[in-house]
């Protein structure tokens, strides 16, 4: 004669069942996450080196934040789509993590689109130039530290500075298991902390270069 189950053996199983998928589901997420935290690193690396190879091809230097059509001093187009020709693809500026609306499309109408990267204009805008021209990379003192490029929730800049209009906000900074991925001005793309940044606590938007 079969014996089935009895009603507290059941609970138990699934108990049991209930705890292991408590622990388990978490860790696939964090997995999930980092294979998306790697393709944004990826992503982040080419818009570095595009960048870069925009320089070598205007006299070393980056590309200025915007672009007004004719001289014009509206904004028409910005860094993204000046070094789009350097890009394998448009999807490069968008983050696998971020889901976005009137995302950029490599068009040169592109100063109100959304990306998952801003340029950090903390050095690259100071002081203006008249017309616009980026900035020389031989004013970089450090350029292993020295970021170039940074998560951003769709501005297409970003700048650590006292006096920055635009900083980066605490999702970006914190959007690849509490982390974000940045580009630097020697190439290099790295994931960092959000400690990694910040020069005291609490006062994080201060900083543009690593502690």
């Amino acid at each position: 004669m079969r014996k089935g189950f009895t009603l507290i053996e059941l609970l138990v199983v699934i108990a049991i069942i209930a705890i292991l998928a408590a622990i388990l589901f978490p860790v696939f997420s964090r997995a999930r996450e980092k294979a998306r935290q790697t393709n944004c690193l990826s992503n982040v690396k080419q818009i570095v080196l595009a960048e870069l190879m925009y320089a070598q091809d205007y006299d070393e230097t980056i590309p200025w934040n915007w672009y007004g059509v004719n001289g014009g001093t509206a904004g028409d187009y910005t860094w993204r789509s000046a070094i789009v020709p350097y890009c394998k693809n448009v999807q490069l500026f968008q983050c696998p993590s971020l889901r976005m609306t009137n995302t950029f499309t490599g068009g040169l109408s592109d100063w109100d689109k959304n990306a998952g990267y801003g340029m950090n204009v903390a050095h690259w805008n100071a002081p203006a130039p008249t017309p616009p021209f980026g900035q020389p990379l031989a004013a970089v003192e450090d350029a292993a530290s020295c970021i170039l490029t940074m998560e951003s929730d769709g501005a297409y800049v970003m700048g650590w500075g006292p006096n920055e209009t635009w900083v980066p906000t605490e999702s970006s900074v914190r959007r690849h298991n509490d982390g974000a991925n940045y580009g630097f001005v020697d190439g290099h793309a790295k994931w960092l902390k959000v400690q990694a940044l910040e020069p005291s606590a609490g006062d994080w938007l201060t900083s543009i270069e690593l502690e």
